[in-house]
């Protein structure tokens, strides 16, 4: 009898669908290997939370009666803060909703968010309250990523605008894209050398500012910090220094999505 060829035109093979695809991986029996990286993942994944859960814990069991006070302090005020930007926000969409000169109330409001970004992106000048601090490094202890906690730190605080001066009066505006290296006898900052001491203006709360910079270890008195730090406050601070914005290599605005 002649074989038949499986292969033939009137042999057509069974489509097996996603669905039973995927009912039979559920369903099929798993080898030790998949168990034992499966359980290898989970042990990983629960020592790296354990170990950020120790390692604020040991900060909030150092820290002092005062620091936990501030932090306390520090978090109600954010929360204030929170909650007035808020009730602004539902003010300004009042004022579009309401329909009573909107097109003039939209120009302003557009205008003074203008300002405000060109604020955050470091080309237009600022003032209002905040600190200024001074680091004097004398010996020239203080790291790059020293430098990049501290600018971290105040701008989870709150700071609006920052800039930064060397010893020569050079200063560099402090941005989203500021980038801090070691520099010859000094630091870089998004490769403007400077020299310390290294003086710091800051604007935003200036009692919330303050704290921030206690939760550098680097520049604690109780760690051994990098020289004297001095934290001076001002109901008037001016940040004038600007940034020049470097043109986009690669992104390029997203087309407006139309229906």
């Amino acid at each position: 009898m002649p074989e038949t060829d499986s292969q033939s035109p009137g042999f057509t093979p069974e489509r097996i669908s996603g669905g039973r695809r995927l009912l039979g991986a559920l369903t099929a029996r798993p080898k030790i290997g998949h168990v034992f990286i499966g359980l290898l993942v989970g042990l990983l994944a629960f020592g790296a939370v354990q170990q950020v859960r120790t390692d604020d814990d040991v900060l909030l069991d150092r820290a002092r009666r005062t620091d936990l006070v501030q932090i306390l302090d520090g978090v109600t005020q954010r929360a204030d803060r929170l909650e007035e930007e808020i009730a602004e926000a539902e003010q300004m969409r009042a004022e579009l909703d309401s329909g009573v000169d909107s097109g003039r109330a939209a120009r302003e409001q557009a205008a003074e968010r203008e300002k405000q970004l060109g604020i955050l992106a470091g080309v237009e000048p600022a003032t209002g309250p905040g600190v200024q601090i001074t680091i004097t490094d004398p010996d020239r202890e203080v790291q790059p990523t020293t430098a990049l906690a501290v600018l971290h730190e105040l701008r989870a605080a709150g700071a609006e605008a920052m800039q930064i001066h060397g010893d020569d009066g050079t200063s560099v505006r402090m941005v989203a894209s500021t980038h801090v290296s070691a520099a010859d006898g000094g630091l870089s900052f998004s490769g403007q050398a400077l020299q310390p001491p290294y003086v710091i203006d800051a604007i935003g709360d200036p009692r919330n500012l303050e704290q921030a910079i206690a939760f550098v270890p680097a520049l604690s008195d109780r760690d051994g910090g990098a020289g004297d730090v001095t934290i001076t406050d001002f109901s008037e601070l001016t940040v004038d220094t600007l940034h020049e914005p470097e043109e986009a290599e690669y992104a390029r605005p997203a087309p407006d999505q139309t229906d």
